[in-house]
């Protein structure tokens, strides 16, 4: 494996470490009295075992603290959209990590948005937006991918819900935390994968009317980035028109990711563009 240095390159990341949209609460550790439905026994509930223990994901309901977005048109035809907080009771999703011996060890709480469209007295819609929850994991970590929803019918009150986040997940909880930011519309393609030793991460971002926008893939080897490029439509440095579409780690180590038209290969230190064939 040939990836072993950092290539410099403008990302669309920014690594934080202070006040997340999603929670993680230590639990206490091997020695933690009660809680037995913490943990299930059923290993098909799993979504990842690890060197330290295994993680579960769930779907809940919580009162708590979440965004509210409120889209309203006018009989004119103008539109305003106001954003706030509200507490109520809301479906939430849960990652719950515990040790081989069914202790908890801690648990990530994963929570959407409210959104509310008022179009007139009979064009009335509200509802809730859960995250999207993409997870994978090597011995020592778990990486989880969180991206915001929106309402297949107003796609665009994505651009007003909380951002996106990468998590990297260890025993004790959460490592780092990479804020990935937001569009105006959800993202799609997205995909992270890992062979147990380097985790591969992409995903496209669209534009309100569905076109393609950008692209953004990222290797990381541990906590560590290994490599990171931004793709954007006509880019004059790579005549790839980039969009990741799928994602893999080959038998060979390399990392392989398809592009809008062509397919990209990071290997040995060194990324190559290979156009699809035509005629």
């Amino acid at each position: 494996m040939g990836w072993n240095r950092l290539v410099p390159v403008v990302i669309l990341v920014v690594l934080i470490a202070g006040t997340l949209v999603a929670k993680t609460l230590p639990s206490g550790g091997e020695d933690s009295p009660g809680l037995s439905s913490f943990c299930p026994s059923t290993p098909t509930a799993r979504v990842a075992s690890l060197g330290w223990g295994f993680v579960v994901i769930e779907n809940a309901m919580e009162f708590t603290v979440v965004p509210f977005v409120k889209f309203s048109v006018d009989p004119y035809g103008k539109t305003n959209v106001s954003v706030g907080n509200i507490t109520t009771k809301v479906p939430i999703r849960v990652l719950r990590a515990c040790s081989y011996y069914k202790k908890p060890l801690w648990n990530l709480t994963l929570s959407g948005y409210l959104w509310f469209y008022d179009g007139g007295k009979y064009n009335r819609y509200n509802g809730t937006a859960l995250p999207e929850v993409l997870v994978a994991n090597t011995s020592d970590y778990l990486y989880v991918l969180v991206y915001q929803t929106a309402p297949r019918e107003f796609p665009d009150l994505r651009g007003y819900a909380p951002d996106d986040y990468l998590y990297i997940l260890g025993r004790n909880g959460t490592v780092k935390v990479f804020d990935l930011g937001r569009g105006v519309v959800p993202i799609r393609n997205a995909f992270l994968v890992s062979n147990g030793s380097y985790v591969l991460m992409g995903f496209e971002r669209p534009q309100l009317d569905g076109s393609p926008y950008l692209g953004y893939v990222m290797i990381l080897n541990g906590t560590k980035v290994v490599w990171s490029r931004l793709f954007q439509m006509n880019d004059p440095s790579c005549l790839c028109y980039v969009i990741p579409g799928w994602g893999k780690i080959d038998k060979n180590g390399c990392a392989v990711f398809g592009l809008y038209d062509g397919e990209g290969r990071y290997c040995d230190g060194k990324f190559t563009y290979v156009a699809n064939e035509t005629g």
